[in-house]
């Protein structure tokens, strides 16, 4: 059986962008015919809700010890798990469905409460990093969105293979989400069983971002220089300086350890090139978002039109009597 692991952090909220890329890829055709499981790995954020609802309004929970469900074969293992690292796991489904495709998903979940995971393991496994790719995590290691990811890869890459050890001879695909996922990938990697392959999914390019924000020519200085640097062989540290103080930086530069990399559109693809000199010798295969587009009948039309009206009310202190979405490709004709 093929087994396809998102390591994401919108394994249940949609936070940003990603949440919605995963409804729409989940409930392609396409990958429903070629995808017969699928597992989504994140950290647990919300404490707050307890069973059935930590995934969600259509969630089912099969184990969580924070909630005593054991309703899986694989409780005695992820209690294993919890115990090595001193995590708290909840393990389950949750629902995707696609009105257009008329297709319904029910994707294994993953969540992995991380505040309090054993020390000696976690240190080990950040000594490792700097040992075999260079990732210094003391620099990092205060900033929470880098620590609670590095926290994740060992007990989730164990709960991982405990689902698929019954798979063992077959394939098994982990997609990282950008650099949340990264800590994953480089443990797979480490570990090196051989039928798991490692692709990193760029939905942006986060060291590009913060260079684009930050400087007052953003994106009409960026790309000029970054078109002159790479026809005179330069990468992004030679042309803007050095970007280890960045906490994403080091991760993403390190996908070039993974088998393949996606990126989502064709300026992503050569701002991962203008990154590292090491990926322009990889596949960065051009993968571009796409997310269900649903017929809407008049009723939620009028509904649509109604909301626009009271936003533009609150913003402007008026009632327009008619919304007219602009055309988004006007400005290129």
């Amino acid at each position: 059986m093929r087994t396809v692991a998102h390591i994401t952090h919108e394994a249940i909220q949609k936070i940003g962008g990603i949440g919605a890329v995963l409804q729409g890829l989940l409930t392609a055709r396409s990958y429903d015919k070629n995808v017969p499981r699928t597992v989504l790995i994140g950290p647990l954020f919300d404490t707050g809700t307890d069973g059935d609802a930590r995934l969600g309004g259509d969630g089912e929970v099969l184990y969580s010890s924070l909630d005593g469900i054991h309703r899986t074969p694989y409780t005695d293992a992820l209690r294993a798990i919890e115990s090595a690292y001193r995590v708290a796991i909840v393990y389950g489904r949750r629902r995707f469905e696609n009105r257009n495709t008329g297709i319904t998903v029910n994707p294994e979940v993953i969540l992995i409460e991380v505040s309090n995971i054993n020390p000696e393991r976690n240190n080990t496994f950040k000594y490792t990093l700097y040992e075999q790719f260079g990732i210094e995590s003391n620099r990092y290691q205060e900033i929470w969105e880098y620590e609670q990811y590095i926290r994740l890869a060992e007990p989730g890459y164990d709960a991982l293979c405990t689902l698929t050890a019954v798979d063992a001879d077959d394939e098994c695909f982990i997609i990282a989400h950008e650099f949340m996922g990264m800590p994953f990938a480089l443990k797979a990697i480490l570990n090196g069983r051989a039928n798991m392959r490692t692709i990193f999914y760029a939905h942006e390019v986060a060291t590009v971002r913060r260079i684009v924000e930050e400087h007052a020519g953003h994106d009409t200085m960026f790309y000029n220089v970054m078109n002159r640097a790479m026809a005179d062989g330069q990468s992004i540290g030679e042309a803007f300086g050095d970007q280890f103080d960045f906490f994403k930086h080091p991760l993403i530069e390190n996908a070039s350890a993974c088998d393949n990399i996606f990126a989502v559109g064709d300026f992503v693809q050569q701002e991962l090139y203008f990154l590292s000199t090491a990926h322009r010798s990889l596949p960065v295969d051009l993968v571009y978002n796409g997310i269900p587009a649903f017929e809407l009948n008049l009723t939620e039309k009028l509904a649509s039109k109604r909301r626009l009206q009271k936003y533009a009310e609150n913003l402007l202190g008026y009632v327009p009597d008619y919304v007219i979405p602009s055309d988004p490709f006007a400005r290129f004709n």
